[in-house]
């Protein structure tokens, strides 16, 4: 009986990953940006005292290579703004990086977007259900998490 629920368990999180992977490849050229670049606009218009490429990397759990390369793009289109500093050779990583009007522009669409989905997942899930939920979720994550680092 465990084994059928963990292993139910790990399709439905693969699922939801997989299903949430869709909508923001499928979104992301509508709005004319690369899937990853949704995420930082996110995260950007959330600080508008701007956030290091090494704090979206860290947010978003991916590499700071890759954030470096990808923020060129979004600097090319007029969405951020990267502030010059650091003084050093990683001042590329500490540099603040900000959004701008179009950018903030953007993000609001973003935003539209992610409130019309989560409405649409919420649907006959109720404010209680839906707190148990992300209660028993965190601790499956800490405890995953926990198993991870143990290997």
């Amino acid at each position: 009986m465990g084994t059928e629920r963990i292993n139910r368990f790990i399709h439905l999180i693969d699922g939801i990953h997989k299903n949430i992977q869709k909508i923001k490849l499928c979104t992301a050229p509508i709005l004319g940006v690369k899937s990853v670049h949704v995420f930082w606009i996110s995260d950007l218009s959330s600080h508008p005292e701007g956030l290091t490429a090494a704090e979206l990397a860290s947010n978003g759990k991916i590499s700071r290579s890759l954030v470096s390369r990808e923020l060129s793009d979004l600097h090319k289109k007029g969405y951020i703004l990267i502030a010059q500093g650091g003084g050093s050779k990683r001042g590329n990583y500490n540099s603040r990086i900000f959004l701008t009007e179009k950018g903030v522009q953007l993000a609001r669409t973003i935003q539209s977007i992610e409130q019309k989905i989560q409405k649409e997942v919420r649907s006959g899930i109720s404010d209680e259900e839906l707190a148990i939920f992300y209660r028993t979720l965190e601790k499956f994550n800490a405890n995953l998490k926990n198993i991870s680092e143990d290997i």
